[in-house]
């Protein structure tokens, strides 16, 4: 999986092309379905639960269990991250509940809200209330 980000940069002679792509990352570890800009300038990323591992771990001791997941009932890999782009760094976020056919929103505070999914995602609220880059946060 490949990270992209489009950075504008406005100047008067490339007002026809304003923007630039980056690769910040080789490989994020997820295939992100959603991605969302925090207030922090960082970048989550949500895949869904329900295809089987995906390339990053979740910390140790931090599994996923879910007897009904069709594909893997005990996952110990993250299907969120967290990337900061001052760093390039990724970090894994531990989500419980298939995201797949979901839908998000930033609330006025700047948490994300993220709604609904498959499977056991269905009629699921979560929420990722952000954090400064050196701390950590994780949905709820």
């Amino acid at each position: 999986v490949v990270v992209l980000v489009n950075v504008f940069i406005f100047r008067a002679a490339d007002a026809q092309l304003p923007g630039t792509w980056e690769l910040l990352a080789e490989n994020g570890g997820i295939a992100s379905m959603h991605t969302a800009v925090t207030h922090y300038g960082t970048v989550v990323l949500l895949d869904r639960t329900d295809i089987g591992e995906s390339k990053i771990s979740l910390p140790p001791g931090n599994c996923r269990d879910d007897p009904n997941d069709q594909a893997l009932q005990h996952d110990c890999s993250a299907h969120s991250v967290l990337l900061n782009p001052a760093t390039n760094g990724i970090r894994p976020l531990k989500i419980l509940t298939d995201t797949w056919c979901s839908s998000g929103q930033f609330l006025p505070d700047g948490t994300l809200l993220q709604t609904g999914g498959a499977m056991d995602g269905n009629k699921k609220i979560r929420k990722f209330a952000p954090c400064p880059p050196d701390e950590l946060c994780d949905w709820t």
